[in-house]
């Protein structure tokens, strides 16, 4: 069974710095170097769908599949169904959706949720404490219906499907880093960028320190716990 990872990092983050697939997670990865690590560690191919600062990072994340939606603007979906249309075509048996704000999943939790996925399940979602979490798994047949689905948003459209819920003890399903708020609260800091990529062959970085997300602008509004992404 081929599992493909879809992490979504295409919008622009209205309320946190942008872009979020940047900033710092721990030691030094991003958001998005996490995410893929975690689904790398659960057995998945990792895809990243870019739109809103799609240049800086591919720049950041050089070994990383990434693939560009040029209608990110539009709608949601049309980020979420260029990822599937490159895990489709990829051979991907099951496709796993996470928004890129959302890095503290455990590996543990993604394993939990491939095992479950048998040619009887269509959709699965993991749940803590009630709450809908991500990531969201989709058999082959279910996301090509999702590809079909004439929907904006990614929430709205999964109401119309069947997905089970799977009751989870990981709060890293549910944890939505998608204010600077919130990161502050996390980290007892505020948001930084990670640094850049070290320069093959040298072991350095080709700049010291790290940059704040003041520097390249900020937002406001909280929501601490939400399921719902916000590329």
């Amino acid at each position: 069974m081929k599992a493909v990872a879809i992490i979504l990092a295409a919008g622009e983050a209205r309320r946190m710095a942008h872009p979020k697939a940047l900033i710092l997670h721990e030691g030094d990865k991003s958001f998005l170097q996490s995410l893929a690590s975690t689904f790398g560690k659960a057995g998945c191919s990792v895809l990243g769908v870019v739109g809103k600062d799609a240049e800086a990072v591919r720049e950041q994340h050089p070994g990383l599949d990434l693939v560009e939606s040029e209608q990110w603007k539009d709608s949601q979906m049309a980020s979420v169904k260029v990822g599937l249309d490159a895990a489709m075509e990829a051979g991907a048996d099951v496709v796993l959706l996470h928004p890129v704000d959302m890095p503290a999943i455990r590996a543990t939790s993604v394993k939990s949720l491939l095992k479950l996925m048998g040619e009887a399940e269509e959709a699965l979602r993991p749940e803590f404490e009630g709450a809908p979490g991500w990531p969201v798994l989709l058999s082959r047949a279910a996301a090509e219906r999702l590809r079909a689905e004439s929907g904006e948003q990614l929430e709205a459209v999964l109401k119309n499907m069947k997905v089970r819920r799977v009751p989870l003890k990981d709060p890293g399903v549910v944890v939505n880093i998608n204010t600077r708020e919130t990161y502050e609260r996390l980290f007892e800091s505020e948001p930084k960028l990670a640094p850049p990529p070290k320069r093959r062959g040298t072991g350095k970085r080709p700049s010291s320190g790290l940059t704040t997300v003041a520097d390249i602008g900020g937002g406001g509004g909280s929501a601490p716990m939400a399921a719902s992404p916000d590329e």
